[in-house]
């Protein structure tokens, strides 16, 4: 993916469309755009494949919009990114299809979105936010969030389960995926406390 950003962002320079010194900006910028249309790339051609395209693609909506002002979990190598997408929005999509809907679904859903807003956003390595940014990011996220539960509580009003499961499936999809991060977060934070503790001791 950042390959093809960078070969992007070269051509729109020879093509004398933007200019060099803004290359770093743009190729930023281009990533973060191929990130945001790549997992609907995915859920098209699953969705396709599965014979469940409206699942598959009202699944992804949530995560997609979200994760843009949420972030989250991201693989280091492409291919890996590739085929764990893949494999993971192919098992969201089964779970969703197969899931019954139940108080405690909503009630997890209810989680999922008290965790992205409260630890909304996760930084990118990037691009490291400022504090302004992550305070802005965190309200967006806050308000899309609530906006997706909303959706999917209308939905369950007007009894289509089946949309409202997939809506509250792509939400705790986004959730999940920030939650390697902020173990990773936590368990720095706890090291250093320790470090710390340990150089005061002495």
């Amino acid at each position: 993916m950042e390959r093809l950003a960078g070969v992007i962002v070269t051509w729109l320079i020879k093509q004398k469309a933007i200019e060099e010194e803004s290359c770093e900006l743009f190729k930023f910028a281009a990533h973060s755009f191929l990130l945001g249309v790549a997992p609907v790339i995915y859920a098209v051609i699953i969705g396709g494949i599965m014979g469940e395209m409206s699942t598959s693609i009202i699944l992804i909506l949530p995560f997609t919009v979200i994760r843009k002002y949420s972030g989250g979990f991201h693989a280091k190598r492409e291919w890996t990114c590739l085929v764990s997408s893949c494999l993971l929005l192919y098992g969201c999509v089964t779970i969703a299809l197969h899931i019954q809907y139940s108080v405690w679904f909503s009630f997890v859903i209810f989680l999922a979105v008290l965790s992205l807003v409260t630890f909304s956003p996760v930084d990118s390595e990037n691009r490291r936010l400022d504090s302004d940014e992550k305070r802005m990011r965190k309200k967006e996220t806050m308000v899309i969030s609530l906006l997706f539960f909303v959706l999917y509580i209308g939905l369950l009003l007007f009894r289509l389960e089946r949309y409202a499961i997939c809506i509250g499936v792509g939400i705790v999809l986004t959730a999940g995926l920030q939650i390697p991060c902020v173990v990773g977060f936590l368990t720095k934070k706890l090291k250093k406390m320790s470090f710390h503790g340990k150089c005061v001791e002495k």
